[in-house]
């Protein structure tokens, strides 16, 4: 495991200037917005560990095409056609070992109004099938999403934030809009989902959707939810490049602090 202050001694050393010569009619090269890595930390006892790192991919039309997540050896790979998608999503857990996960959904205006997944987890298992649906807004933001025949979420958008209500209400969130723009090549509102504790929560959000951008309009601000405090860092171009997550509540599922680390294309 990488130890953080290893890791800041890299990020002073990024950080001094760097003198370049050019020409009065070399136009300045605009910074990419490209986000190609996120390295995530977790808090340990007396530093940062890390828990993860995902390298993501694009095809020519700025699409995601793969995302490389390096503990468990998760890949996801993205297939689009004219009007579908769908993405498969293979590694290993700790409880049932090898599990592949398929989604394939059509599109209507963009968006995913109804799909499926195709679960399976161990060697051995039966492959079980599932089905999503989603309403939106007049907005286009997600109003209500389905999975399976148990899970149901609604979404309630305000001028001040967003509540999330599901069932089983393990899944009910809150939060407020930050002043942190959300304007990169993928949602920043994934991240949080990346190391949600609680119980299939990436399958049961359908997080791999929502990161190529396939279900619903996206907020235009980074979400805070109500249980963690957030700390932002910015580079010399004013792009994100840290985002601090810190617990603010007694919820022992919700009780660790996270850092994460955003990389651009260049």
């Amino acid at each position: 495991m990488k130890r953080l202050e290893k890791y800041v001694a890299l990020c002073l050393l990024a950080a001094l200037p760097v003198v370049s010569a050019c020409s009065d009619s070399e136009e300045p090269k605009k910074p990419s917005t490209e986000i190609v890595q996120v390295d995530i930390y977790k808090s340990d006892v007396d530093a940062f560990q890390l828990k993860d790192q995902y390298k993501i991919t694009y095809d020519g039309k700025n699409r995601i095409s793969s995302v490389h997540a390096k503990f468990n050896s998760q890949e996801i790979a993205y297939t689009y056609g004219e009007k579908s998608i769908s993405y498969r999503w293979e590694g290993t857990n700790s409880s049932t070992g090898v599990f592949v996960n398929y989604f394939e959904a059509e599109l209507r205006n963009g968006r995913v109004q109804v799909g499926s997944v195709d679960n399976k987890e161990g060697v051995d298992a039966v492959t079980k099938i599932y089905n999503y649906s989603y309403h939106y807004t007049s907005q286009g933001y997600i109003q209500d999403a389905t999975y399976g025949a148990s899970q149901l979420f609604n979404y309630e958008w305000s001028n001040t934030g967003l509540v999330v209500k599901g069932r089983p209400s393990v899944y009910d969130a809150q939060y407020s809009y930050s002043d942190v723009t959300n304007d990169y090549s993928l949602d920043l509102n994934v991240l949080p989902l990346l190391v949600d504790a609680r119980t299939d929560v990436q399958l049961a959000m359908n997080m791999y959707a929502q990161l190529a951008g396939v279900l619903g309009t996206r907020s235009s601000y980074f979400l805070q939810d109500a249980d963690y405090e957030y700390d932002y860092l910015f580079d010399a171009e004013g792009r994100l490049v840290q985002i601090v997550q810190t617990p603010s509540s007694l919820k022992p599922e919700r009780q660790d602090t996270y850092w994460f680390m955003i990389h651009y294309a260049d």
